[in-house]
């Protein structure tokens, strides 16, 4: 900026020594020659100053002039020094040292140079330092050193004067003070701007009151949530809960709307200034509203909640209830229960009950992650990662559930390599996407599941034992159906009804039909039972017996005879890829990819190859 610093010399010994200074490093700063409140005057030509350079009284002058930033130039040591020579080799004998505190420092001092007594005496104004020099003469002094002020009131005196002047070094140093002081008020403007415009930027009214009540910055969005409120009276309305004793957010009503408000206090020296941020509770409905939506878009939502668990007996009451005191904590759940349990149904009920209930809820079946792609889906890659990554790389399964829960079924089935992997992303919550050099910071709450035994695959060399006593924090066991008794008849009722679209109690199951699905071993658990409800309720309301005896003998036998009998499956108008559909569809609903590839003597990656070309889902 044009003529931002300007030299104020308060004499024409000053004045030179600047004009040289300025042309050895080849500035363009002007110099003017004025002497105290004159060089107020002078200043009003440069309508563009904001830092000024200047020495003893006249600098303390200019420092009442708002806006401007000034530069002391200080008299150093050796020019006291040389001053004091001066004097001392006309013969004096006692000394008086006056001038303005921003030249000689504020200290006083006394001390002696051989045998000659030196006084210094800083003073702050023009009266002060004339009187302080009359009052040294009249204690003895016979010397005088000092500002023009000093000099001129000791000419009345018979002693010996010298003026205190700086030399050119110090002139040159106070402008490279300037230009470093220009450099970090740049930063400081250019920092300032960059915060108003944040400030005006964010769905947030921010007001800061100083310690006297008075608002000394405020955005824009605060000046909206507090209209038709006048600036002047922001305070009064806001008082109550400015002084409140809570630190917590609250809502208020503040004309006639719905306001979020938190007050922070910033202690600085002696004072208290209070923030004070306002938030619209319209917004925040509207923004959670967005998110959610975007969590339905994108399938990153837990849809079942402990209400949807239907249970009466004391064995799955208790495992409800440690479930919903998992919800409270943070830690990591491990959930052990057979094949259709219900394993995600707890995973999303844990999660719906959690705080983390408004964020996404990411589910993983670990056995359908192709191999060889494992770590890229969990921890995701950047662009040129690998051959095929997409051009801008992909999130990995754990940051899609950033600030959320991710659940990992059938967890046993993480290949060993990425094992290792996943286990630093637990112990440090932080990432590295494949390709990458940056850590990203995790916030998520895990959930895991297995129908395995796991510290069999520990000891097998099949899962890490450190990995599992990382997971294993919180256990959840679930009973399987078999064990429920009464459960398996209230459940099937509530299931039929579903699927009939009737009340639960319009639906007729007679003793029979009681005992028959009682005795039933149910080998595929909650999963089964809903699935032989539907099958039932296309007979209607009125569940008779032969019905369930014959869904309930297909599901014993029925895909053993399809697989022992030739006249059913084998026939000469077969292809081979319709041979193979019969084959994996009866190996899927039995066993995981793991264990289809293993009895099909395939790889994992081959497997699911394969069952995309059929077009058979896991």
């Amino acid at each position: 900026m044009k003529d931002s610093i300007v030299f104020i010399a308060p004499n024409t010994h000053i004045a030179v020594l600047a004009q040289s200074a300025v042309s050895q490093l080849k500035l363009n700063i002007p110099v003017i020659e004025a002497y105290d409140y004159k060089a107020i005057e002078a200043l009003r030509k440069f309508p563009s100053c904001h830092i000024a350079i200047s020495r003893g009284g006249t600098a303390n002058y200019l420092k009442g002039v708002k806006g401007l930033t000034v530069v002391d130039l200080t008299a150093s040591f050796f020019d006291i020094q040389k001053s004091l020579n001066e004097l001392i080799a006309k013969g004096c004998r006692k000394i008086a040292v006056v001038s303005q505190d921003n030249v000689i420092g504020p200290t006083p001092a006394e001390f002696a140079i051989n045998d000659i007594e030196v006084e210094l005496h800083p003073c702050s104004n023009t009266e002060e330092i004339m009187n302080t020099v009359n009052s040294c003469i009249k204690d003895g002094a016979d010397g005088i050193v000092g500002c023009v002020v000093a000099i001129e009131t000791a000419r009345q005196y018979a002693v010996e004067i010298s003026p205190v002047e700086v030399d050119f070094f110090s002139v040159k140093k106070g402008i490279l003070q300037a230009l470093e002081l220009e450099k970090n008020l740049d930063n400081q403007e250019r920092t300032i701007d960059r915060l108003e415009s944040l400030l005006n930027n964010i769905e947030e009214g921010v007001v800061i009151f100083d310690s006297e009540n008075t608002p000394i910055l405020y955005n824009e969005y605060a000046g909206r949530i507090m209209r038709p409120e006048p600036i002047d009276r922001w305070y009064k309305v806001l008082e109550n809960e400015i002084n409140s004793s809570s630190d917590t957010s609250r809502v208020i009503t503040l004309n006639q709307n719905k306001i979020l408000i938190r007050v922070i206090s910033l202690a600085h020296d002696s004072h208290e200034d209070k923030v004070v941020i306002l938030q619209d509770s319209t917004a925040i409905e509207e923004t959670a509203k967005n998110i959610k939506i975007s969590s339905y878009e994108k399938g990153l939502y837990a849809r079942h909640n402990f209400n949807d668990i239907i249970f009466s007996c004391p064995a799955m009451e208790d495992t409800v209830s440690l479930a919903k005191r998992f919800a409270n904590s943070d830690s990591t759940v491990m959930i052990f229960g057979e094949t259709g349990a219900g394993k995600e149904g707890f995973a999303q009920s844990i999660h719906n009950s959690s705080p983390r209930a408004n964020k996404p809820f990411v589910s993983v079946n670990c056995a359908s992650l192709p191999q060889g792609l494992v770590a890229s889906e969990l921890f995701g890659y950047v662009e040129g990662a690998f051959t095929g990554a997409r051009r801008n790389g992909k999130k990995g399964l754990f940051e899609l559930a950033q600030g959320g829960s991710i659940f990992l079924d059938e967890i046993t089935e993480i290949p060993l390599e990425v094992q290792s992997q996943f286990l630093r992303v637990i112990q440090e919550r932080e990432i590295m996407r494949i390709g990458d050099d940056r850590i990203i910071p995790l916030d998520i709450r895990i959930i895991c599941a297995t129908n395995k035994d796991i510290l069999t695959l520990c000891e097998e060399g099949k899962f890490r034992y450190d990995l599992y006593y990382r997971l294993n924090v919180l256990s959840l066991s679930i009973p399987p159906l078999r064990e429920r008794g009464d459960d398996i008849i209230i459940m099937f009722r509530a299931f039929i009804a579903e699927f009939c679209k009737k009340k639960p109690d319009d639906i007729f199951i007679d003793d029979d039909v009681q005992k028959m699905l009682l005795n039933y071993n149910w080998p595929g658990n909650v999963r089964e039972l809903r699935n032989v409800a539907e099958a039932l309720s296309f007979f209607g309301s009125e569940i008779k017996k032969q019905n369930v005896e014959r869904i309930l003998h297909r599901n014993i036998t029925g895909m053993s005879a399809n697989h022992n009998s030739s006249s059913s499956i084998f026939r000469d108008d077969l292809t081979m890829e319709e041979l193979e559909k019969y084959y994996y569809k009866y190996m899927l609903a039995r066993h995981n990819n793991t264990e289809i590839a293993k009895l099909a003597g395939i790889s994992r990656s081959t497997l699911w190859k394969k069952l995309k070309q059929l077009e058979l889902s896991n």
